[in-house]
This record gives C-alpha cells, sequence and structure tokens, in this order.
C-alpha cells in the first residue's frame, strides 16, 4: 500500500492556532482529489496527574465546541523549546496549582531521583518514609507516548504524560480567556463518570487508557 502524494496545497486559514488547507492529491491509482482539507492546531500534552492518594486531578471548565461544561484531565499547549514532560509540569501549576510532591526531588529532564528510606506499598510501588510515591520505573513523572488527534485530516499530534505523587501547592495562572475549576476523583469515581458519559473526551479517554495498559 502507497501514500497519497501531495500535488498542491492552499491555506484558506493561517492563524496561529489553527490551519486550514485545501490540499490536491493523487492517488497510488492515479486518481486526483481537488479538495481534500486538513487542519493544523499546536501539540498539546494530556496530564495523567495523580495525588499520593491515588486520585486522579481533573478539571471542569466551559467548551465552546460543545457549548457546555466539560469534566477533564488537565492539558495545555506545548510551547516552543519546551518537552511535553516540561509543558506538562507548567500547565499542572497554571491550571489547577498542583506539582510534584517537594519531597520527591527531579532531575533535569523533570524525573524523580530516588530518596533514602524507600519501601513499596501494596501495589508494587516504592514510598518513601514521608508517604511519597515512586513508579515501578524509578520516576515520579513518565512519559506514555504521542497520538494523532485524528489520522483522517488532522495534522497535530498530543502526547501523554503521568505524574505522580502530585500535591496542591501555589497559585493557579490562567490566560484571559480561562475559568478552570479542579477537582479529584477516585479511579472508580473516574470510571463511573466515562459509563455515565459526564467524563466523555475521547482522546483524553484513549490517554487514560494508555496509562491503564501501560500497568499491565
Amino acid at each position: 500500500m502507497k501514500p497519497w502524494k501531495l500535488l498542491k496545497t492552499e491555506y484558506l486559514v493561517d492563524a496561529p492556532w489553527l490551519k486550514v488547507a485545501k490540499e490536491t492529491c493523487e492517488l497510488p491509482n492515479g486518481k486526483v482529489i481537488d479538495d481534500f482539507y486538513t487542519l493544523w492546531q499546536p501539540d498539546w500534552v494530556l496530564i495523567l496527574a495523580r495525588t499520593a492518594e491515588g486520585k486522579w486531578v481533573m478539571t471542569e471548565q466551559y467548551r465552546h465546541g460543545t457549548g457546555k461544561i466539560a469534566l477533564e484531565f488537565p492539558a495545555g499547549i506545548i510551547d516552543k523549546g519546551e518537552t511535553p514532560e516540561q509543558a506538562a509540569l507548567r500547565e499542572l501549576q497554571e491550571e489547577c496549582g498542583y506539582r510534584i510532591d517537594p519531597r520527591l526531588r527531579e532531575d533535569d529532564n523533570g524525573e524523580r531521583e530516588d530518596d533514602d528510606g524507600e519501601r513499596e506499598d501494596d501495589n508494587g510501588e516504592r514510598e518513601d518514609d514521608d508517604g511519597a510515591r515512586e513508579d515501578d520505573k524509578g520516576k515520579a513523572i513518565r512519559y506514555l507516548g504521542t497520538f494523532p488527534v485524528n489520522p483522517d485530516r488532522h495534522r497535530g499530534v498530543f502526547h501523554v504524560v503521568f505524574i505522580d505523587g502530585v500535591v496542591k501547592s501555589g497559585e493557579t495562572h490562567f490566560d484571559s480567556t480561562e475559568d478552570i475549576e479542579s477537582l479529584e476523583l477516585s479511579d472508580e469515581e473516574l470510571q463511573k463518570k466515562m459509563a455515565d458519559g459526564t467524563f466523555n473526551h475521547p482522546l483524553q479517554i484513549a490517554g487514560y487508557l494508555k496509562f491503564k495498559l501501560s500497568q499491565k
């Protein structure tokens, strides 16, 4: 199977946060499509942040696409020069006022170094004497992967980052267009929200599933 050949691109919208292109493409069988439309938006990071008590940090905010208040994981655009892990830590603080427990030291890559006095909890996760958690890879922050937003016609991607052992600390710093409330949900509570449709963001549910599969 061969990919299509891009013959021409015409930008109908060329804005910092959205690009819409009309593309002319040639298929492997020689057929030409004159008007295949593609979208681009900046890459963003999905933040799966879990407290030492095992609860997920969640947000509620208005989404104009649906015209409704949405229950979501924290997420945000990756700034120029940032890694997904750096963007995740920044956005978690800005949107929710959470950060990695200061008892867990981080190296320059946002990865936690080992502390003295570790022990394992019932789930096989190491825990220091103050109750700070560490996953089986020895990290409080872990990169889970990159995924397409929509393989059919969207050129952007999103990244999934898991952060363990976060605590409420410091102030939020919203953009002028943001109005966000934070809450914590247990894993059982979150899955109930998925089942009843309260939490229905398909890309975020996919990111959560990726985390679950990584635990097996």
